[in-house]
């Protein structure tokens, strides 16, 4: 069972525990700007949806997507303290990722695939949902060399999986000192099924 209390929610939001910089420096390295529509896809208590919410203001939204409703609910509750109107949330399903294709410009997928089985599924879903020209974002954690969780994915693998969606991967790059970031682009052309 999965664990939902108020201190696993604070090392969530928390970037020293996280061993990642604050969402605000991820943001701004994939150039996040106001008018876009963002995905944060297994958004968690809003690690990164507060602050792309901030950063899209005004005229742009985000949808925090996360198979949890608790998670969704916290959420709602920080953008109502914080006064954030652009922000929806949307519980995801077995079914997949619940938005139209190409409805985003950039989705981010932070620390999901690695709790995955299907995780070529998660590929394909978001490149699906993001639009021609649009981006994917995936922050990963960074499996040490004598690593033990069999869950972990390397940097690579994680491009693997999405160029094997269909995507452009554009880069590869640390983020703090325990993840890492591979963003990767949707052609203008059509996505393999």
């Amino acid at each position: 069972m999965a664990r939902y209390d108020a201190d696993w929610i604070d090392s969530m939001l928390d970037p020293a525990r996280r061993g990642s910089p604050p969402a605000e420096e991820t943001i701004a390295r994939l150039g996040v700007r106001p008018g876009q529509v963002v995905a944060d896809v297994g958004c968690g208590p809003g690690f990164f949806t507060i602050p792309l919410a901030r950063r899209v203001w005004p005229g742009g939204r985000v949808y925090a997507i996360d198979i949890e409703p608790r998670m969704l609910d916290i959420i709602r509750a920080r953008a109502a303290d914080e006064g954030l109107n652009g922000i929806e949330t949307r519980c995801a399903t077995e079914d997949g990722i619940p938005l139209d294709s190409g409805m985003v410009d950039l989705a981010v997928c932070g620390l999901v695939l690695h709790d995955l089985v299907d995780r070529a599924s998660m590929g394909a879903e978001l490149a699906r949902i993001v639009r021609p020209g649009g981006q994917v974002a995936v922050i990963e954690w960074m499996p040490a060399p004598d690593e033990e969780r069999p869950n972990r994915l390397s940097p690579e693998e994680t491009a693997r999986l999405l160029a094997a969606a269909g995507l452009h991967v554009e880069g590869i790059e640390p983020v703090g000192t325990r993840q890492y970031l591979v963003v990767a682009t949707r052609d203008a052309g059509a996505l393999r099924p």
